[in-house]
């Protein structure tokens, strides 16, 4: 009987040692067959769409400032100087406009300043390779504040006055030049 037991079971050494169901074992885990060329689709399409937002972000986007610029401020305030001095603008009103005048380029500037840009004044820079910002800033603040037009009769009163003052026959003799 015990012969017959171990028949039934598939030999003497038990059940621990029987040999596998090998068709049983195949139905079990299925093979998974992946291959490399969708991996490769896949991250080459990634890779492009990478691409394509850096290049789309870098012809959109505006260009950034430079990280340190130079302004010719002594020229611009001089200019506006000037202008004012042609003006037949009331004293205290060339005052206030131009500490208006003033104040908005102090702004311009500062707010450079915050998004980091280092502005020198033109007369700082001695050389090397750095922009001026004179223009831009220039047509920001004058889109702001208006620049001071000369007077229509301040020009031509002071030509007309000393062309006056040489025609004038009782005024010749007066002057400290020589005399013949």
């Amino acid at each position: 009987m015990a012969a017959a037991s171990q028949a039934a079971t598939g030999g003497g050494a038990g059940p621990l040692f029987d040999e596998p169901n090998t068709a049983a074992a195949q139905t079990a885990v299925p093979q998974l067959a992946i291959s490399w060329l969708p991996i490769a689709a896949v991250a080459a399409l990634v890779l492009i769409g990478l691409w394509a937002v850096w290049v789309t972000r870098e012809l959109v986007s505006k260009p950034e400032a430079a990280p340190i610029a130079r302004i010719q401020l002594s020229a611009m305030v001089g200019e506006y100087v000037q202008a004012q001095a042609r003006s037949a603008t009331p004293p205290e009103q060339v005052t206030a406009e131009t500490k208006a005048f003033m104040a908005e380029i102090e702004k311009n500037l500062r707010a450079r300043g915050v998004r980091g840009q280092i502005v020198l004044v033109g007369e700082a820079v001695l050389a090397g390779n750095v922009p001026d910002i004179t223009a831009d800033v220039r047509r920001q603040v004058f889109s702001k504040i208006r620049m001071p037009q000369p007077a229509p009769h301040a020009a031509s009163s002071v030509m007309g006055a000393m062309q006056q003052a040489m025609a004038d026959p009782a005024l010749a003799g007066t002057g400290n030049g020589p005399r013949n």
